[in-house]
């Protein structure tokens, strides 16, 4: 079943991370595309090479390789899937069967958890609860835009499962203008999901996102250094590119055939309406009181405190110092209580990459060591 899935993998100068998905991927199934932006490619070692796992370097931009992207996307399905984090092949073979039945919805998003290795502990926690499905009854464009934006919000177009000729229209038409801030293509590519159809929540579909890795920014991704989205929107440096974004993001919306007065109201919703949630959801964030907690004491605590504390810490203190992670073996109640579907043994693979790759990791830098 999984060969009818093409998984598009971004990536840029993590090479322990590329061969992590060559040796998760290899044999499963999909047709996975690994894209490498960096200046020179690497070599993948010939243990790890498969036929379903192609590595393309092109050195390009990174809207640039997902804008074109499309051109190696051949089955019924695709999705996309950074460098660092995984599927579930049990998920992905219960999205596409739900996409099966239900042929009128375009893709289906799941559940996620967090991931990390700290101390040489694998740990996990519970992400994304706050995703909510598009109203259930009448399936309009204007009743799924009304849904999806702000004040309100539904899910993330980017970690579903979709129907490939639609997840070609929205990556292409996100991606193909590279703009100063990394946080565009996103909010483009919700909007053209939203446009085009509706994508649903299953319980079965599960994601793993890592918290291994801070997110790319660079030249070709910029994200930090007065690059988030509300920085860069309302910096005059960036004025031009801002209204491009808006222009982008309404021509989106006429494309829907909804009449004028919807369209002008649609798009200050996406452009602007945008820039003042996350202003408002920034802001409740430096004054929550965990928040600034977590930030001082990781920030001037010596390293053996925070591991201690990891360890010691009762859960409530470690979520309201942001340290909270939970051993897989203690994660599986909670997401049975969810209702959320897994695999005890596909989790566990995982476990096994993470923990082997920080321990080669740990290994490299105790041999570098004076």
């Amino acid at each position: 079943m999984l060969e009818r899935l093409t998984i598009i993998i971004p990536t840029v100068s993590r090479p322990d991370f590329v061969l992590r998905q060559f040796e998760y991927w290899r044999g499963l199934g999909p047709r996975v595309f690994i894209l490498d932006g960096a200046s020179a490619p690497i070599g993948i070692p010939k243990d790890l090479v498969s036929e379903n796992v192609s590595y393309i370097h092109s050195g390009t931009r990174f809207n640039e390789r997902l804008a074109s992207a499309i051109q190696y996307v051949s089955t019924e399905f695709c999705t996309f899937l950074p460098d660092d984090e995984f599927y579930l092949p049990s998920g992905l073979r219960s999205a596409i069967t739900h996409l099966d039945k239900n042929p009128n919805v375009i893709g289906c998003a799941g559940r996620c958890l967090y991931f990390f290795v700290d101390q040489g502990r694998f740990l996990v926690r519970d992400g994304y609860r706050d995703w909510v499905p598009f109203p259930i009854g009448e399936d309009s464009v204007s009743r799924r835009l009304d849904a999806d934006l702000p004040p309100n919000k539904t899910h993330k177009a980017h970690f579903a499962i979709m129907r490939s000729p639609y997840w070609k229209k929205v990556f292409e038409a996100s991606y193909r203008t590279y703009y100063s801030c990394g946080y565009t293509y996103e909010r483009l590519a919700n909007l053209q999901r939203t446009i085009l159809g509706r994508t649903e929540i299953i319980e079965s579909l599960l994601l793993m996102r890592s918290m291994e890795n801070p997110p790319i920014s660079d030249e070709s991704m910029p994200r930090v250094a007065g690059r988030d989205f509300v920085s860069w929107a309302t910096n005059p440096e960036f004025a031009r590119e801002f209204l491009d974004f808006r222009a982008a993001a309404r021509k989106i919306i006429e494309e829907s055939g909804l009449p004028e007065s919807q369209v002008k109201l649609f798009e200050e919703r996406f452009s602007l309406g945008g820039i003042e949630r996350q202003r408002t959801k920034e802001l409740k964030n430096k004054s929550r009181i965990s928040s600034k907690v977590g930030k001082f004491v990781l920030r001037f605590s010596p390293k053996w405190v925070s591991a201690v504390a990891k360890r010691r810490l009762p859960n409530a203190l470690l979520k309201f110092s942001g340290w909270q992670g939970y051993e897989l073996k203690d994660m599986y109640e909670l997401l049975r209580a969810h209702g959320t579907a897994f695999d005890k043994n596909e989790l566990e693979q995982i476990q096994y990459l993470s923990l082997k790759l920080d321990q080669q990791t740990r290994t490299r830098l105790k041999e570098k060591a004076p």
